[in-house]
């Protein structure tokens, strides 16, 4: 998080966030990273829940934006259910501080969202920097290991064989498709989430521009689909002009008689 331009108010509240996380899981990577997920799914339902209420009072209509949130609250769970699969929520205060905490950050990204879109996308984008900065750290330090371990099923399902339209759709630097990672071994896994939390951050960047600038954040299926619409047309249209061409070779030369080909 320390190359985040943020506001000075989320700064120390992250500052005293990580020091505290720091305390509680010292020496228990698994818990903490259930924590972090448990807690990074909550955004996503604060700002769905801000913009149903004001495309309600007709204020703002951003229904691709909720789609895409929609998506990354999906891969977040998904985070979850691996670390839970791992153990990471075998404790019960672990589980008890996660849950309450959850619901009080629900409501405090509420009213952050009322009165600053900007600054409460902004938050998101310290915690995601966060995550990406503890996943690279745990990989580099545990890469032989997890490497000799197997992936989980939940893992393999949501990357290889599960729901791959959500898991590109929160994807919206990168065209549909593009991105299939490996699943097989716990390295591959942790990887892949490292990887995820990369694109929440860019993500996260992009709806600050849309709160200050208005530039449209939309699904990739939509922004690339676009564009692969276009180049389909153009494609349709050059075979079209060819077979027109061959055609009209083809009727030439079958008016050609014998003698006049001598």
């Amino acid at each position: 998080g320390d190359g985040v331009d943020a506001h000075p108010v989320s700064l120390f509240l992250y500052d005293v966030g990580c020091a505290v996380l720091d305390h509680l899981f010292d020496e228990r990577p698994i818990p903490r990273f259930w924590f972090l997920e448990t807690i990074a799914r909550i955004p996503y339902f604060s700002y769905v829940s801000m913009l149903h209420l004001y495309e309600s009072f007709g204020w703002w209509r951003a229904v691709e934006l909720r789609k895409v949130h929609a998506a990354e609250e999906w891969n977040e769970l998904h985070h979850l259910l691996i670390m839970e699969s791992l153990g990471g929520n075998a404790v019960w205060s672990d589980r008890f501080l996660g849950y309450h905490l959850a619901i009080a950050y629900y409501w405090f990204l509420i009213l952050v969202f009322f009165g600053s879109p900007r600054i409460a996308y902004q938050f998101m984008e310290l915690l995601e920097s966060h995550a990406v900065d503890t996943y690279g750290t745990f990989i580099r330090q545990n890469r032989e290991r997890l490497q000799q371990l197997p992936a989980p099923a939940v893992a393999r399902g949501y990357y290889l064989t599960g729901d791959l339209y959500m898991f590109d759709d929160f994807q919206i630097s990168r065209p549909p498709g593009v991105r299939r990672p490996p699943c097989e071994t716990l390295l591959d896994v942790f990887e892949n989430i490292c990887q995820d939390e990369a694109e929440h951050v860019k993500t996260m960047q992009a709806c600050q521009e849309y709160a200050v600038n208005g530039t449209r954040v939309v699904s990739p299926h939509v922004n690339y689909g676009a564009e692969m619409g276009l180049k389909r047309l153009e494609e349709e249209q050059k075979r079209k002009k060819w077979e027109e061409w061959a055609s009209m070779i083809n009727h030439e030369n079958s008016t050609i008689m014998p003698g006049e080909m001598d």
